[in-house]
């Protein structure tokens, strides 16, 4: 499965909670295709919010958008955007094992079980888990667990 590399606009996005806490104050960001980008600040400047919107974990303030590309994905849910992160708590199932963890995305969106094993071989090598994939999250190191 080739991913496409399209372009992210962040446009006047915020987010104010509902008891009034300002979690993002109003920020613009263009991010190129392809681009890695780094998000840096003190705790708490909004960091994880931004990241929170973009892959639709949280809804944003009106008046903002967040496009893929030429699509406007502001009001799209999470789960049609198409957007991963890798969690600072990991955010694995404990009861799967490292192959079902790491496949759990493709399975969702339903990749065929071809593609979701080409995929998590690829996954399972790149990120030196090899020989670990039928392990659960409770038998590995805390490096390994982030590597999943």
């Amino acid at each position: 499965m080739e991913l496409e590399r399209i372009p992210v606009d962040i446009d006047h996005c915020s987010k104010t909670y509902a008891d009034g806490t300002r979690g993002l104050q109003p920020t613009s960001l263009h991010v190129e295709p392809g681009e890695v980008l780094a998000l840096l600040g003190p705790s708490g400047c909004g960091k994880t919010t931004l990241l929170r919107l973009i892959a639709g974990l949280e809804t944003l303030d009106a008046g903002g958008r967040i496009l893929f590309g030429d699509q406007d994905v502001t009001h799209r849910p999470v789960e049609q955007r198409g957007v991963g992160m890798v969690f600072q708590s990991y955010a694995l199932f404990p009861q799967m094992s490292v192959a079902a963890n790491i496949g759990y995305g493709l399975r969702i969106r339903g990749a065929s079980a071809a593609e979701e094993r080409r995929a998590v071989g690829e996954l399972v090598e790149l990120t030196r888990l090899t020989g670990l994939e039928s392990k659960r999250p409770g038998e590995l190191s805390g490096g390994q667990r982030q590597r999943v």
